[in-house]
């Protein structure tokens, strides 16, 4: 017999009455002083949160967007809603005005929670209704934000909670599990999944670099999702080596292309086999996964497919030899469902893609090359700002860089990297760095020193600001 699917708000209580005593999750400010609850204490708050809920009219059709921090505010915002069967949408809490606006028309007819005025303390036990489900706000920094359904409901199997994406990534029930990223970013499903899995949720509710290896130390962290952004900050916390980090049984990143340098600290930090890497998209098509072991074998790659397969294909739709770029196209799953419209992915022989360009080896490992959309066109020669990034990013005196296009009266475009210094650099360096490492097409004809760029909380770049720092 099937076993009986339960909702996420159903998995908690009966975690609570497991062990009802037991610390669920910790909220850590940067300063003061922290917040728990018990998984007792948690069960009491999301029925708090629920009829709080309802008694502002949301139900099983309704669609919750919560504006709030990390921190246990979230949390019960969260779960209430969910115990209601309500979709749930996070946004960035620190948005601006213009960014709130278009995200919410975007969105469509909503209940929003950017506070917790409206939290009551009716504890009476709620019984869940409804199929809870989240979706995503993804290309917000185009001005034309789209929200992605997440594919699967926050429901379970009894008994089956472990995803075949949690088991590619070294993560297992009862973990004691540090969330540093946003909960408009990767943080929200690291959060609500980890409670699934009955995991102690350590939850920072901004990143810090100097408090991150403290707090592994003290709560024994053992599962960590992150960012490349935030492994190189952290690489320049002082005295990190001298930190206890050996609970750390799985240090997982993605969201971008990690530089090779630091990729290679962190595998000596903690080991080859404790430091994941995937490559996916907030459509969920599909995704790679490696692990540190696999990776010193093959630098550079994403991995390969943890479930279903891939193809790269060229401009006319025919597959591309090993070494060759070509377009990423993933089969195994379906067109993206979207809050209101949204574009329908490119389709090729039940394989779909949302741009990215890539490589594969002889083995069938992955290296992502950039997304079609960031291709510069040099004199009709394609340049991949990504490639650049990277290699400027291996220079010791650079903090941070971003790699554009700026018009070129011969050339049509021209390669211009924005750098951060970490150290003094001057430009000349720079440059006799990139010659020794790129062919001369793709060295960059100008440079600009910058104070910060414009990147988002996640780590992510903000593309559509970098035109103000191009001088």
């Amino acid at each position: 017999m099937q076993p009986a699917p339960i909702t996420i708000g159903t998995r908690i209580a009966q975690l609570a009455a497991e062990h009802p005593d037991r610390t669920a999750v910790v909220s850590v400010p940067p300063r003061g002083e922290r917040a728990s609850l018990t998984w007792a204490e948690l069960r009491r708050d999301t029925d708090c949160a629920a009829n709080a809920l309802a008694a502002l009219g949301v139900t099983a059709n309704s669609t919750v967007a919560i504006a709030l921090p990390a921190g246990l505010d979230h949390v019960r915002a969260t779960l209430g809603a969910w115990q209601l069967g309500a979709l749930v949408i996070p946004i960035d809490s620190a948005a601006s005005g213009r960014e709130l606006a278009a995200f919410r028309a975007a969105i469509g007819e909503h209940v929003l929670i950017d506070s917790l005025d409206w939290y009551g303390d009716d504890p009476t036990p709620r019984e869940p209704v409804g199929s809870p489900r989240s979706a995503s706000l993804t290309g917000g920094t185009t001005g034309q934000p789209r929200v992605i359904v997440r594919s699967r409901p926050w429901v379970y199997d009894e008994g089956n909670y472990l995803s075949a994406s949690d088991i590619s990534h070294g993560v297992r029930e009862g973990q004691v599990q540090l969330v540093v990223l946003p909960m408009y970013h990767a943080g929200f499903g690291a959060l609500y999944q980890g409670l699934a899995l009955g995991h102690l949720v350590v939850i920072m509710e901004r990143f810090v670099g100097s408090l991150w290896p403290r707090l592994v130390a003290e709560y024994g962290v053992q599962h960590v999702r992150i960012v490349p952004a935030y492994l190189r900050m952290l690489l320049d916390v002082p005295g990190l080596a001298d930190h206890d980090l050996s609970s750390i049984e799985s240090l997982y990143h993605g969201a971008g292309p990690c530089p090779e340098h630091v990729k290679r600290r962190w595998i000596e930090l903690l080991g080859p086999e404790r430091v994941y890497e995937d490559y996916g998209s907030q459509e969920r098509i599909g995704a790679v996964a490696i692990r540190g072991d696999k990776w010193l074998e093959h630098p550079g790659s994403v991995g390969r497919p943890a479930e279903g397969a891939i193809r790269l294909l060229d401009e006319s739709g025919e597959p591309v030899g090993a070494g060759e770029i070509g377009e990423i196209y993933f089969r195994g799953a379906r067109q993206p469902e979207y809050v209101g419209s949204g574009p329908r992915l490119a389709e090729r022989d039940g394989y779909l893609s949302i741009g990215d360009l890539g490589r594969l080896d002889a083995d069938g490992y992955l290296y992502l090359v950039d997304r079609r959309s960031s291709v510069l066109n040099v004199g009709g020669q394609n340049v991949y700002p990504a490639e650049i990034e990277e290699v400027l990013a291996g220079h010791p005196a650079v903090a941070d860089v971003a790699v554009t296009g700026v018009p070129h009266e011969y050339l049509g475009q021209s390669v211009h990297a924005l750098v951060v210094p970490g150290a003094p650099v001057s430009v000349s360096e720079l440059e006799d760095f990139c010659r020794a490492n790129l062919t001369a097409g793709k060295v960059p004809l100008s440079f600009a020193l910058v104070d910060e760029l414009p990147r988002r909380t996640s780590g992510k770049l903000r593309r559509d600001q970098l035109t103000g720092l191009q001088r």
